[in-house]
């Protein structure tokens, strides 16, 4: 695993790609936009939390749909330029597993970020996004495809970042389970090839209302019991009057 010196001196030297982003604009942020619009949409969505934003492209986007945006990347190039471009959004420089937060947020966003975390660390990040997050909160997670990152590490090796993990659907199933969240909405994407990327749209787990239907299928039950049991009951008592006046016209 790179060590977390490695990871930050290979990100201090990218922010010089993703500059290119502001410059000329990627497809891959056209699509994240669209999913983002929806979701704002239908929710109710006030402070947003990005992960790993980058040069803040995405950022400023979120901003200027009126909402409080607080960003977070490991690159203090990357935010030094956010902060000079982009305006209403508080950007820190950090890990976001070592950075203390003092708030909660409605939407967490990890945008093409946790393939660039070990797979050692997803189920930290996953139980510190709790922490985060309120009973109502939304996540947003966008990955490559694990098959197409396979294939790119296997014919082109030198376009892959420092970390840049193939993550199966059944091994992020897990850990959304584990810590007791939910897939709301679930999408393969392709920007320069079909089903190149995912788009997982998660959320709290509530409350099952399995427990009140049974126990309203419980007392059902109980009543009809209780009815059968009256029933004989009447039945016994009319019985018993036959017998006592058989007995008394035998008399």
């Amino acid at each position: 695993m790179k060590s977390k010196d490695e990871v930050k001196e290979f990100y201090e030297k990218f922010s010089k790609t993703l500059i290119r982003d502001k410059i000329y604009p990627n497809s891959r942020h056209y699509k994240i936009k669209s999913y983002l619009r929806n979701i704002f949409f239908e929710n109710q969505i006030e402070k947003v939390l990005e992960i790993g934003c980058g040069i803040g492209i995405l950022s400023e986007y979120i901003s200027k749909k009126g909402k409080k945006v607080t960003s977070i990347d490991i690159s203090e190039e990357n935010i030094k330029f956010a902060k000079s471009t982009v305006k209403n959004v508080e950007f820190h420089a950090g890990d976001f597993l070592e950075f203390s937060f003092n708030d909660k947020y409605d939407l967490i966003t990890l945008f093409d970020v946790l393939e660039h975390i070990p797979k050692e660390k997803h189920s930290i990040v996953f139980k510190k996004i709790k922490e985060l997050s309120n009973e109502n909160s939304l996540i947003v997670i966008t990955i490559p495809d694990a098959q197409f990152l396979n294939y790119t590490r296997e014919h082109r090796p030198e376009i892959l970042q420092v970390v840049d993990e193939s993550i199966y659907f059944n091994e992020l199933k897990n850990i959304i389970d584990e810590k007791n969240l939910e897939i709301l909405k679930y999408e393969k994407y392709g920007i320069d090839y079909d089903n190149q990327y995912r788009f997982f749209l998660l959320g709290n787990k509530k409350m099952s209302y399995k427990p009140e239907i049974n126990l309203i299928l419980k007392e059902r039950k109980m009543k009809k019991v209780f009815r059968k049991i009256i029933r004989v009951k009447l039945l016994q008592e009319k019985l018993n009057t036959v017998n006592i006046l058989k007995i008394n016209y035998q008399s």
